[in-house]
Parts: C-alpha cells; structure tokens; sequence
C-alpha cells in the first residue's frame, strides 16, 4: 500500500493492532474471567489452548484406533474368537469390511456381527487340518460353499 501522508500510514497500523486484539479476544470469548477480556491474559492462554489442539489432533487417530481394536477384540471375545483371527478369516471369505464398520456392528447389530463370526469360525474349521478341525467346534446355521 501506497500512502501519501504519514497519518494515513499511522492509522493504518492502529488498525491493524486493533483487529489483530478483536481476533484474539474473540476467539477466547467462552473463556471465565479475565482470560477473555484482558489482552495480555487471553493471549496466553490462547497459545496454550492451541498447542493442546496441536497435540490432541496428533493424539487423535492412534486412540480411536486402540479403542476399536479393544471394542472389537471384546466382541469377538464373546463369540470365541479374538480380533485376528477374525479378521483374518473374514477376509479368507471374501467379507470385505473395515474395522469401523465392523465395530459399528458390534455395537448396534450384535445379531449381524454373531453370523460374521460365525461365518469366520466355520471359514477355520473348514481350512483347519483335519487332527485339529475334530477339537473345533461344529458351527450351526452356516452354509458355505464346500458344504453345497
């Protein structure tokens, strides 16, 4: 910017500080006492509040992840299997789902996520040897495609 006199350039920048203050105290407005109306105050706690955002969003993925492999692991544990074996033997009969998917089943639809684990133990017993397919359990109410 281009000014032709030394007061447009000074109220150029008391503008600027102005709103570079209005932005900060308006994003601490939900704070409790002087943290959001006093300048000096807000600002730091902004900061911190900000690094907590950073670190949190890098926090983020790997406990949702540990937290829908416990769910599912929990799940499985139910009907007799553990989460890789199940997976492992979805994936065997061509079920293609993810975890979160398979979590929400496990949450919501507990009749569907008993017919996928039942589909995955009968999946092992069927690709199992036969010495160690005797000690596995028949599984009732599945039909797969060796069977027909």
């Amino acid at each position: 910017m281009v000014f032709l006199s030394m007061i447009n350039y000074a109220r150029q920048q008391a503008l600027d500080k102005t709103f570079r203050r209005r932005k900060i105290l308006k994003l601490t407005a939900h704070y409790y006492g002087r943290r959001r109306n006093c300048y000096s105050i807000a600002i730091k706690f902004l900061q911190k509040a900000l690094r907590y955002t950073t670190v949190g969003r890098k926090i983020k993925p790997a406990y949702l992840f540990q937290l829908r492999y416990t769910r599912l692991d929990a799940a499985a544990a139910e009907h007799g299997l553990n989460y890789d074996r199940l997976t492992q033997n979805l994936i065997k009969s061509q079920i293609q789902l993810s975890s979160a998917e398979l979590q929400d089943l496990a949450i919501w639809e507990p009749r569907t996520f008993k017919s996928l684990t039942d589909i995955a133990k009968a999946k092992e017993k069927s690709e199992a040897r036969p010495e160690v397919s005797d000690r596995l359990p028949e599984v009732e109410g599945v039909i797969t495609r060796g069977m027909l």
